[in-house]
């Protein structure tokens, strides 16, 4: 009895020692161990160039560079305009994701005038001359629908009945 109670203490100890080793060990040597990876270049620039929001994207891929068609032309005084539209092709080109060239096809002619938009997207303003139509264009238009095939526009200030809705080819 004496011996299988002193073998079972000593099974004890000999499994604590297992553990203790097998704790201290890895500390131990890993303190031992070289450091092969190089220090950092904290010397570099911190990289400065912007990445896209995906506002951004999204804008530069449904309506930059797009065609788009008039669907629907209403003055303030509620008259429709639409068919005076509806030869012309759309096009807001890229200078920035804010703004750009804007250029009109019509009746065979290229027209060219400039876009910008505010940074949410929520106004978009267009400037362009060369036929008396044109003039629809020049008011700050607030976006009333956004989907990926069709932009609704009303003016900012004073819209009365004007609207313009710009359809994706």
């Amino acid at each position: 009895m004496i011996i299988f109670d002193k073998m079972k203490h000593s099974g004890i100890a000999f499994i604590l020692c297992l553990t203790f080793w097998g704790i201290i060990t890895p500390s131990i040597s890993s303190c031992n161990k070289e450091n092969n990876n190089p220090p950092q270049d904290t010397t570099k620039p911190a990289d400065t160039t912007k990445q896209a929001t995906y506002m951004e994207k999204m804008f530069e891929l449904y309506v930059l560079n797009s065609a788009n068609v008039i669907t629907l032309a209403v003055d303030s005084s509620g008259n429709n305009l639409t068919q005076l539209y509806q030869d012309e092709t759309i096009y807001l080109r890229k200078n920035t994701y804010y703004d750009g060239p804007l250029e009109i096809f019509a009746g065979g002619t290229k027209y060219t005038g400039t876009w910008k938009s505010n940074a949410d997207y929520s106004t978009l303003e267009l400037n362009i001359t060369g036929r008396p139509e044109f003039q629809f264009f020049e008011k700050p238009w607030r976006f009333t629908y956004k989907s990926l095939t069709l932009l609704k526009l009303a003016p900012i200030q004073n819209p009365g009945q004007k609207v313009m809705h710009l359809e994706k080819k």
